[in-house]
């Protein structure tokens, strides 16, 4: 008995609707007493208490979804050239294709002229450069060496300065020196004669103090006198040598000085040889490295124009090139072919060639509505049916949550989530229902939701039966215990609170559609005349 009571409780509305086509039955087959009769019977039967036993299952609360199956990646081809033909467009709608198959392949007839004349136009440029590097190059290495010899000469003439500068001064020294012998034996002759001419001048004197007194000289006197006189003949004699020596020492001094006083003019003369011979040697190394600089500006500057030169020709070669290349279209990925819109003969002015859809992997697209999205997140597990693939469930994943609502009437937001079970059977477009697993648990205390009741202050408690059987009116006799909700799923939910046992009976309130039954049985009455 306890297994049809479960099964009533199951499928209540399904019994609900039996009793209508039962009553429907009694009006239109007119066995209205009899039926009117087991109708009661049902009515008794699903108006009686209900009760369910909290039981410990796993439960799992999600969100529930309907979708289109889509394909994992979808691919339009273009080409990256406009305005040529296509010589061969050798795909189908329908047609499996490999990444790197040929699509497409279009003319370049017209391209490759184009580059033919870039790369002839780049050759002439870069040969024109190279051959204005070669001689800037050329300059440079002949400025080197030009610049080399003038220092070289320049260095000569200043070392050849330097050498007469030092040799005038060791003339200067040794001319000095003997102008300054010749001048010390001047002065010596000069000295000695000085005191031969004064020696003279006493002997005069006293000679002139004898002869005022002639009178009185003696014998003795006139021995002086003569002494004196052969002294001042001597004294003459002496002088008039001296004064010739004098004469030719003074004349050798003369000359000397003369010789002297040249060779300082020389001197000097070879010191402002040799500071013009240093100057003009700071000149040519100033002007040689002027020149160098210049000519290895002129060397950069060909070499900066060679790396620039034909530039635009290059750049129009890479862009032929890549044009030429572009003109085999491959699949970028394997897939079927969805979309051919361009035939063999046509010119191809832009747009998608071919569409290809990933079939290797599918994906499903839902809208989820504003009340459900925000417990919607990347990463959560999903259980995937489809029309096409009966009772088997396909695991997924949520992939991307839509961060804006899409367009419309109502307020969804766009969710991708994959198919991870491979599944032959999969079609692209295909109706997919979902239940996005938001959470489960394990093991938990759980009974019917509408066990569940709300008190007056907005409390959650259930009903649980008491033992000692019925009472007196038939009803069961219960007693409140408070809970508190955990996780839900369709039918089932978690509570837990004190006194909450595995195995009691809770009572699950009769269904309002219940009662909207009963009251329209009262309404028809007994039904006995109609």
């Amino acid at each position: 008995m306890k297994s049809v009571w479960k099964w009533i409780k199951k499928h209540k509305k399904l019994c609900i609707f039996l009793v209508i086509v039962i009553v429907l039955g009694v009006l239109i087959g007119g066995c209205v007493r009899s039926v009117q009769e087991a109708a009661e019977a049902m009515m008794t039967m699903l108006t009686r208490q209900e009760t369910a036993a909290i039981e410990r299952r796993s439960l799992v609360e999600s969100v529930s979804a309907t979708g289109s199956v889509t394909s994992a990646g979808s691919k339009s081809v273009t080409a990256e050239v406009t305005g040529v033909k296509a010589l061969s467009v050798p795909v189908q709608v329908g047609d499996m294709v490999a990444e790197g198959d040929l699509l497409c392949l279009l003319d370049t007839a017209d391209l490759e002229e184009s580059l033919a004349n870039s790369e002839l136009s780049l050759s002439v440029a870069q040969r024109r450069t190279q051959l204005d590097l070669d001689a800037a190059q050329r300059n440079l290495t002949e400025a080197g060496i030009s610049v080399q010899v003038d220092m070289s000469r320049m260095e000569e003439q200043v070392e050849s300065a330097l050498k007469t500068y030092e040799e005038a001064r060791e003339s200067m020294n040794k001319a000095g020196s003997s102008y300054g012998n010749a001048n010390h034996n001047s002065t010596e002759i000069r000295k000695a004669l000085e005191e031969s001419q004064a020696q003279l001048a006493g002997i005069h004197e006293q000679l002139a103090g004898m002869s005022g007194a002639e009178a009185s000289v003696s014998g003795g006197d006139a021995s002086d006198r003569t002494a004196l006189e052969a002294e001042a003949r001597r004294l003459e004699q002496l002088i008039a040598e001296y004064q010739m020596k004098y004469a030719t020492a003074q004349e050798t001094e003369r000359g000397l000085k003369s010789v002297y006083d040249q060779a300082v003019t020389a001197v000097n003369n070879a010191y402002d040889a040799y500071n013009r011979q240093l100057q003009n040697q700071e000149d040519t190394i100033r002007n040689g490295s002027s020149t160098l600089q210049s000519r290895q500006d002129s060397v950069t500057s060909s070499r900066l124009n060679a790396s620039t030169t034909g530039m635009s020709d290059q750049q129009q070669i890479d862009r032929c090139q890549e044009q030429i290349a572009a003109c085999t279209v491959t699949a970028p990925l394997s897939g079927v072919v969805t979309a051919v819109n361009l035939e063999t003969g046509d010119n191809y002015n832009g747009g998608a060639i071919v569409t290809i859809e990933d079939v290797s992997s599918y994906e499903v697209t839902v809208e989820i509505d504003e009340y459900d999205i925000s417990r919607i997140k990347e990463g959560q597990k999903v259980v995937i049916k489809t029309n096409g693939t009966g009772d088997l469930e396909l695991e997924g994943e949520v992939l991307s949550v839509a961060p804006r609502a899409t367009g419309g009437a109502s307020v969804t937001y766009t969710v991708k989530i994959s198919i991870d079970t491979p599944c032959e059977d999969l079609r692209m477009d295909m109706t997919a229902k979902l239940s996005i697993i938001i959470s489960s648990r394990e093991n938990v205390l759980t009974v019917p939701y509408a066990a569940v009741q709300t008190a007056e202050d907005g409390s959650f408690y259930v009903e649980v039966v008491e033992e000692n059987g019925e009472t007196a009116e038939g009803s069961l006799p219960t007693r409140r215990i408070p809970v508190t909700k955990g996780i839900e799923s369709d039918y089932y939910v978690e509570i837990s609170g004190e006194g909450i046992e595995e195995g009691l009976e809770v009572i699950v309130p009769a269904d309002n559609s219940l009662d909207n039954l009963n009251e329209l049985m009262f309404q028809m009455g007994p039904m006995g005349g109609f």
